[in-house]
């Protein structure tokens, strides 16, 4: 069994995927218990995409709004690992081989480890520059913000960056709500969901991860209208549990 299932939503970003491909080249070498699973929302297969050393390769035809959650569970369902994350294709791990995240998770039992975001100003971020370039990498808005620190520290809410989750009881509790459309809700709602009031979020200053420069116009991932709608979902989903 693998270790680790790194599953992506993938739509229209060929830069960052061959910024992905090229560092899991890497990281395939580097530790073979890591699988990633690519799954792609598009009418057409992208030409040169295929399964491959630890890569499963899913299409799932469509130009519609562009379900995250739809897609992380298809992902889901083609996992074999013990743990399951949903991976952003702008992402870059700063430690290749994923090691202490795993370590931590496995260690911390029932715990929920997440990391922390830099942001980088370019769109392609070569694995041999991976270390020079947290130098040169922002701090996420949401690790300064006090907005999302009250969020978290006075409001309860959950989120984080990467969490590893159990693939067992992520089939237990269903994986993630479907009812979230496009971007955002749908990794807060999952977050809450699995952690449940047993377990606990931890997030690591020493899990980094460099997040790249991404346009934020694209249809149906950062839809105005969608986002509202997801937020409305999320607030009344929390709302419901809260009262029971």
């Amino acid at each position: 069994m693998k270790t680790l299932s790194l599953i992506v939503p993938y739509r229209n970003r060929p830069l960052h995927l061959k910024c992905m491909l090229d560092w899991f080249a890497i990281t395939a070498a580097l530790n073979e218990q890591i699988e990633l699973i690519l799954v792609e929302y598009s009418e057409h297969p992208t030409e040169g995409l295929q399964s491959g050393r630890n890569i499963k390769y899913v299409h799932e035809k469509g130009n519609g709004n562009f379900n995250i959650a739809k897609l992380l569970n298809i992902g889901l369902a083609n996992s074999k690992a013990k743990m399951v994350t949903a991976y952003d294709v702008d992402l870059v791990p700063l430690d290749l081989s994923f090691r202490l995240h795993i370590e931590l998770t496995e260690k911390l039992g029932e715990c929920l480890v997440t990391g922390h975001r830099l942001y980088y100003n370019e769109e392609y971020l070569s694995p041999l520059e991976i270390e020079q370039a947290k130098y040169r990498s922002a701090i996420a808005k949401d690790d300064t913000s006090e907005k999302f620190l009250k969020m978290q520290l006075i409001d309860g809410q959950r989120f984080g960056v990467l969490p590893f989750f159990n693939r067992k009881r992520m089939l237990d509790i269903g994986g993630w709500d479907e009812r979230f459309e496009g971007w955002g809700g749908e990794d807060q709602d999952l977050i809450e969901r699995y952690l449940d009031n047993s377990r606990y979020l931890l997030k690591c200053p020493d899990l980094l991860y460099i997040h790249l420069k991404h346009s934020s116009d694209t249809a149906g991932w950062n839809d105005q209208l969608l986002t509202q709608q997801n937020t409305q979902l999320y607030h009344a989903k929390r709302e419901k549990q809260i009262n029971l």
